[in-house]
């Protein structure tokens, strides 16, 4: 009696393998100079202060942070939590931003990339006309339009007994409100809707070019043999398309997601407190600019580097799989 078959792990060509050292070796390398620049940096500029009296060091990290942070989903405590807390709420807010901003954009951009390659000519104008008008927009100005149109909308007292309710103090779900307190099984801040909706907005007009080019990029042999096989044009997108284009489009998707987590930055435009708008405040409530800067460079070089080598990890398993 033989047993359900299956599905092994395929084997991999040695050169494979040579080619994910290689380029594990390099993220490795990159690291250490980063990290190495950054130190030297530090020593040098140390000395230069040191020799004019002036205090330097990461004792500070240990002191409290008076200024508060809102947004986070770490409980921090003005007075009381550290300005190493205070970094720690602060970067929190910015992976959580991020991942939110990543979702829906590869969503929005996937719908909209399909959309331009339908066969119904009006679907593929509103979605070269999404493109078209978001990419040749700065981001900021999505943001800031955005952040605008929230903050003019009722207060959620005129919403009260909606499920959803959207208000100049946020969108809140299934929301009670006493007074001017507002309680909510799920609440977000108008500036943190302000940029997902904004920076989602705008990236994914980029993914659905990248979606798009990477469809047209699949030899028409393929898609002949998908239709000389019966496949439907379902079928043929899930199945015959999507793989191949897949291993086409994670190289530049790399760079969009890095992208998004960069252009998170710009949440000091509407009061949003990520880990620049952070070290903003505590550059001025501590006076160390140099290790607050150092401390703001490798956060962001190093998330940005550890998204490079996660796309680049899932691009080479992606591969392995097709060679199988």
């Amino acid at each position: 009696m033989t047993g359900a078959p299956t599905t092994k792990r395929p084997r991999r060509h040695p050169r494979e393998w040579r080619r994910d050292w290689a380029a594990m070796a390099r993220q490795a390398l990159a690291f250490a100079v980063l990290a190495g620049v950054v130190v030297v940096m530090f020593r040098v500029t140390s000395a230069n202060l040191h020799s004019r009296g002036v205090h330097t060091g990461f004792d500070f990290l240990g002191q409290p942070a008076t200024t508060p942070i809102f947004n986070s989903p770490l409980d921090f405590r003005p007075g009381v939590d550290t300005f190493a807390r205070a970094f720690e709420a602060g970067a929190l807010n910015t992976l959580k931003l991020t991942a939110a901003c990543i979702v829906s954009a590869t969503v929005t951009g996937l719908l909209v990339g399909v959309g331009a390659l339908a066969r119904n000519p009006l679907a593929r104008r509103l979605a070269s006309a999404y493109v078209e008008l978001m990419r040749n927009v700065p981001v900021l100005l999505h943001v800031v339009f955005w952040y605008g149109l929230l903050i003019e909308l009722p207060p959620p007292s005129e919403g009260a007994n909606a499920f959803l309710v959207a208000s100049n103090r946020g969108l809140f779900l299934l929301p009670t409100v006493d007074g001017l307190d507002v309680r909510s099984v799920l609440s977000v801040s108008p500036e943190f809707a302000a940029l997902l909706i904004g920076i989602s907005l705008y990236t994914a007009a980029f993914i659905a070019e990248i979606v798009r080019a990477a469809a047209l990029a699949v030899p028409a042999g393929q898609l002949e043999a998908a239709e000389a096989l019966g496949l439907s044009r379902a079928a043929t997108l899930g199945r015959v398309i999507a793989p191949q284009a897949l291993r086409i489009g994670i190289p530049p998707l790399a760079s969009e997601y890095i992208g998004i987590f960069k252009n998170s930055t710009l949440a000091v435009a509407v009061a949003y407190q990520d880990f620049m708008a952070v070290g903003e405040t505590m550059l001025t409530d501590t006076g160390q600019a140099v290790e607050i800067m150092a401390i703001v460079m490798l956060f962001y070089a190093g998330v940005s580097l550890a998204v490079s080598a996660a796309m680049h990890a899932f691009e080479q398993r992606q591969r392995a799989w097709s060679l199988a």
